[in-house]
């Protein structure tokens, strides 16, 4: 009777001794899933700031370290994180070329710009995707590595159709959202949007939440009267590529092309990217203005204007 006895209290201890590393163990495990995610939080709300620093010459600066930078959100001082050079952070671009019946007597000269462009620009680690845009937006060419690859697509363009640039844009940084690395996104337009059923506020609202920075190449050629410009098409390139820390460029001759599309491969080879978490924790959606300065005179920082928050 004893050792039944003796045999049921060793049977309850062990039983209670179980429990009580269980519970531990589920304490220990749901204060990890916790941890977790936070970290996985506190990543996802890591805004990033590519930016191009030159001097009062233009030329590109380079060796700066990240106390040399000041970053403002909403005029309140931010303290940034982390500071890379472009060549630890693969380029993920977005190659917009527009094939509709305006650009058709430069389309041909056009692509091999853009090829040219290319075989300077693509490293190892790089990817690029390739659209056309008229009537409608299409995916050429989806990221990829290979030059041969996006050159051969970029040959079999053909001209037709009108300009949906708006949705071509809006489609681009779509794309691009669920890609690691810098996005950049390069259109190469005359700037005038005819068919796009989205405004210009939504291209641009969208690019600014998948963090693309956009260059846009005028495509429409010197004009020589004032009658036959379209301030319109050349503001909307404008807004979409100094608001997002890029730059837009209109070539006088059509030959000018090629100089800047070196001088776009320099730039995109000389660019940091800067890290920061908002001292504004509030996760709901609204739009805050960045300003980005370096502490050195006579040098003009070129960056992102701002950011939407993230939303719960």
């Amino acid at each position: 009777m004893i050792q039944n006895r003796q045999f049921i209290s060793c049977l309850l201890l062990s039983v209670l001794l179980f429990a009580g590393v269980g519970a531990q163990r589920t304490q220990k495990s749901k204060q990890q899933d916790e941890r977790q995610e936070d970290t996985i939080k506190l990543r996802a709300d890591l805004v990033s700031v590519v930016a191009t620093v030159v001097d009062s010459r233009g030329r590109f600066v380079d060796g700066l370290k990240l106390e040399d930078f000041e970053l403002t959100e909403d005029d309140k001082p931010q303290q940034i994180a982390s500071l890379s050079r472009e060549g630890s952070v693969p380029l993920r671009l977005a190659l917009l070329i527009d094939t509709s019946t305006s650009v058709r007597p430069r389309l041909k000269f056009e692509q091999g710009a853009a090829s040219r462009f290319l075989k300077e620009l693509v490293r190892p680690a790089d990817r690029v995707a390739l659209f056309s845009f008229n009537t409608e937006v299409n995916l050429e060419q989806e990221l990829t590595g290979q030059v041969d690859k996006l050159i051969a697509a970029i040959k079999e363009l053909k001209s037709r159709g009108a300009t949906a640039l708006y949705t071509a844009v809006y489609t681009a940084a779509e794309y691009l959202n669920a890609a690691d690395g810098r996005r950049v996104i390069v259109i190469l337009s005359d700037g005038a949007d005819t068919v796009s059923d989205i405004s210009l506020q939504t291209a641009l609202r969208k690019a600014q939440e998948s963090d693309c920075v956009i260059y846009a190449i005028y495509a429409g050629g010197r004009v020589t009267s004032a009658n036959l410009r379209d301030p319109g098409a050349e503001q909307a390139l404008i807004a979409l590529s100094t608001q997002t820390g890029g730059a837009a460029f209109f070539p006088d001759e059509l030959e000018d092309l090629n100089e800047i599309f070196e001088q776009l491969a320099a730039e995109l080879r000389a660019q940091y990217v800067l890290g920061f978490y908002s001292s504004n924790d509030a996760r709901d959606g609204s739009y805050r203005y960045l300003v980005l300065r370096v502490k050195q005179p006579g040098v003009t920082v070129r960056a992102r204007k701002g950011y939407y928050a993230p939303r719960d």
